[in-house]
């Protein structure tokens, strides 16, 4: 049993203290001075003792966490291990960004879209992009489940991270990479069940709309998606919210696909609220600073349209190639906090529900004893 394992049963009352009496008092034993009258002294009596501070081994107190602690202590995981963080983020957002420009190749590149024209009733011949519409949207939907795949993957890492950071012990690549090769195989299988779960309910809510889109009734079937992407909202957030801490249960755990599952939906009930605004600033965080580090990339590759003569597919791929290196070097730096979020709220979470921290003190003490 390590300091994360679950707790096998009810911890037991908090003992009470004992009750001075006069015969420890005429032993000399210490006691608090009689708070003077009412009116008198500070007015309402002696103030109140300092509350004791709360250990801090590591880069958080070791006691249920605040929203600015739950941010510094991700900021503070990645500058303090900067080579796992980043260097497993980077191989990530490298097959990530890989994939996502092969596939903006194939489906946005010029000369792979065809338009249709109809003559309306008046004469006018109107142009009919529905096909162009459907691969941008393919391309969006195919973009968001990499980027929860993406996210998953790194709060598992970010989770071998913290879980060693928060006791004070120190995190080199080789460790983590010992950590993760051991639940390689059950995070996958996680970053799998999740990801089918939301993208199911995504495919569930868009498919009619799609179905008859292709059927060839345009502005029916765009109407039927954005109602089924009205629908989807709501079921897709509480699921994503409810399993974000099952892959930080895999690595911290060593717990197999259903039981990180069933542990995550624990975890997060009755803090659901608090969980989801935590990750929904995160996400927020992430994006605006992604957008600040890959907009200079997406610049430069805009203006090679200008600067480069030739075919037009030929310009389109250095646009998507420069925004594709933009996104790499943004995702790095970015996705890694989001992910320590998520592992910092399923400790704070452990915390809150099973006094963790008691465990965590103990593993820290025992880490400083062997230094």
């Amino acid at each position: 049993m390590t300091e994360w394992s679950p707790p096998e049963g009810a911890y037991p009352p908090a003992p009470t203290p004992p009750v001075p009496t006069a015969a420890d008092a005429a032993a000399g034993a210490p006691s608090y001075p009689t708070p003077p009258a009412y009116g008198g002294g500070y007015g309402y009596g002696w103030p109140p003792p300092p509350l004791p501070t709360a250990p801090r081994p590591g880069i958080i107190p070791l006691r249920p966490l605040g929203l600015g602690e739950v941010l510094d202590g991700s900021f503070t995981a990645i500058r303090t291990s900067p080579l796992a963080s980043l260097g497993f983020a980077a191989v990530v957002m490298l097959v990530n960004q890989a994939l996502l420009l092969l596939l903006n190749y194939a489906v946005l590149r010029p000369g792979t879209s065809t338009t249709t024209t109809r003559t309306d009733f008046g004469g006018t011949t109107v142009t009919q992009t529905s096909d162009v519409a459907a691969r941008v949207g393919a391309t969006y939907i195919v973009t968001a489940v990499l980027t929860s795949i993406e996210l998953l993957v790194l709060t598992g890492v970010m989770a071998a991270i913290v879980g060693d950071r928060v006791i004070g012990r120190r995190v080199r690549l080789a460790d983590a990479r010992a950590r993760l090769r051991a639940v390689a195989w059950p995070l996958t299988q996680v970053v799998v069940v999740v990801t089918l779960i939301v993208a199911g309910t995504v495919a569930v809510a868009l498919a009619p709309g799609i179905a008859v889109a292709a059927s060839g009734a345009n502005d029916g079937g765009a109407a039927l998606i954005a109602v089924g992407f009205l629908l989807m909202v709501v079921p897709v957030l509480y699921a994503w919210t409810t399993l974000s801490l099952a892959p930080a249960a895999v690595v911290l755990e060593r717990q197999g696909v259903r039981a990180a599952l069933r542990r995550s939906r624990k975890l997060v009930h009755g803090s659901w609220w608090r969980v989801f605004w935590i990750s929904l600033l995160a996400w927020v965080i992430a994006g605006v600073v992604n957008f600040v580090l890959a907009l200079p990339f997406v610049v430069v590759g805009g203006s090679l349209t200008g600067v480069f003569s030739g075919r037009a597919d030929k310009l389109s791929f250095y646009a998507l190639l420069m925004s594709a290196i933009g996104g790499f070097v943004a995702g790095t730096l970015s996705r890694p906090f989001q992910a320590g979020v998520s592992a910092l709220l399923y400790i704070d979470r452990r915390i809150r529900a099973e006094g963790l921290d008691m465990s965590l003190q103990q593993a820290a003490n025992d880490a400083a004893a062997q230094t």
